[in-house]
């Protein structure tokens, strides 16, 4: 028979307590959709789920603010830019407590309905908030192109430049905290709120010099011209955060650094002669938990409670990388022929 005969399975939830230090890991790694939390700041599983539900909230909290006071000077100052800042704000504002309230989903006990955890609910609010704030660029490029045809005089100078100015640093503030969280925190979530807050710090700056632009040349238009400019930028936002959710949604597995580190410290132990060899290592991503599924290969006559020793440290090999996954090691006898 061609192929490996599985001899046995092991299934890998440990606990937390149990497991390695985690500064054996790799140091930070870049916050990136697919990177695991820091090793060097990594919280525990509690701390996490509260860490990152607080920066949710604050974001919500945040985002609620900036909106209103874009709000107030845009209508004040009849800037259709400011207003378009507003909405943009406004959409930020129902995405950040919808993630909020996805996180405090995603962080609950595995049960009979869903074995495996919530963690994609998580994934689900990314590409949710990418479709969110899609339909508020969709608006605001309408909305642009009305002001192009149709300008009108701004007025309120010290008031709509303040605001924008305003807003870039507390958004500027909140991207550096919410950066700071997913780092910790490995939440999908948080880290789709940093990303498209990020692209609001370069829309609020670029509605700010639009609009001195504007009251220093006297050329309406320029506010129609930075609505579309805006929308365009929340647009290709948009399709960034509904690119990552759905690529978690169809289990793409795990960036290409963290799927090889994998493989190096397997590779290390067939190099001690603690292994024969491993096959078939699979990852997928959802929300903030890595799962990973290898199957390694054993002599056949190897005792049964030795086999299953060996792939405790297999999967202990794993968690000393990524200490949150949940790893599932399948026993095989020696391979006949190659794979």
């Amino acid at each position: 028979m061609s192929g490996p005969r599985p001899a046995a399975r092991l299934a890998a939830r440990p606990d937390p307590a149990a497991r390695p230090d985690p500064g054996v890991a790799p140091a930070a790694r870049a916050v990136d959709r697919g990177a695991a939390p820091s090793a060097e700041r990594r919280l525990d599983p509690a701390d996490r789920a509260r860490a990152a539900l607080r920066a949710g909230r604050i974001a919500a909290l945040t985002a609620g603010g900036l909106a209103l006071g874009k709000l107030v000077a845009g209508q004040l100052g009849q800037s259709m830019a400011v207003t378009a800042s507003a909405v943009d704000s406004l959409t930020d504002l129902f995405a950040s407590s919808a993630n909020a309230l996805a996180i405090q989903l995603a962080h609950a006990a595995p049960d009979r309905s869903h074995p495996f955890g919530h963690a994609k609910i998580e994934t689900l609010a990314t590409a949710g908030q990418g479709l969110l704030i899609g339909g508020s660029g969709v608006y605001l490029l309408i909305e642009g192109i009305r002001r192009l045809l149709s300008p009108e005089p701004l007025r309120l100078a010290a008031v709509t430049l303040g605001a924008m100015a305003a807003a870039a640093l507390v958004t500027a503030a909140l991207v550096a905290y919410l950066g700071r969280v997913a780092a910790r925190t490995g939440s999908s979530a948080i880290q789709a709120d940093a990303v498209h807050y990020r692209t609001d710090i370069a829309a609020n700056l670029a509605v700010l010099a639009g609009v001195a632009l504007t009251y220093a040349t006297g050329l309406s238009r320029i506010d129609g011209v930075l609505s579309v400019a805006v929308a365009v930028y929340i647009l290709t936002s948009a399709g960034t955060l509904l690119r990552l959710g759905v690529r978690d949604l169809i289990d793409t597995s795990a960036p290409e650094e963290r799927v090889g580190a994998i493989e190096a410290a397997l590779d290390a132990m067939r190099a001690r002669g603690e292994l024969l060899g491993h096959h078939a290592l699979r990852t997928r991503i959802a929300g903030h938990t890595l799962f990973v599924e290898v199957h390694i290969e054993l002599a056949g006559d190897l005792p049964l409670a030795r086999a299953h020793a060996t792939g405790d440290r297999a999967r202990d090999a794993i968690l000393a990388i990524e200490p949150d996954a949940e790893v599932l090691v399948h026993i095989d006898v020696e391979r006949d022929e190659p794979a």
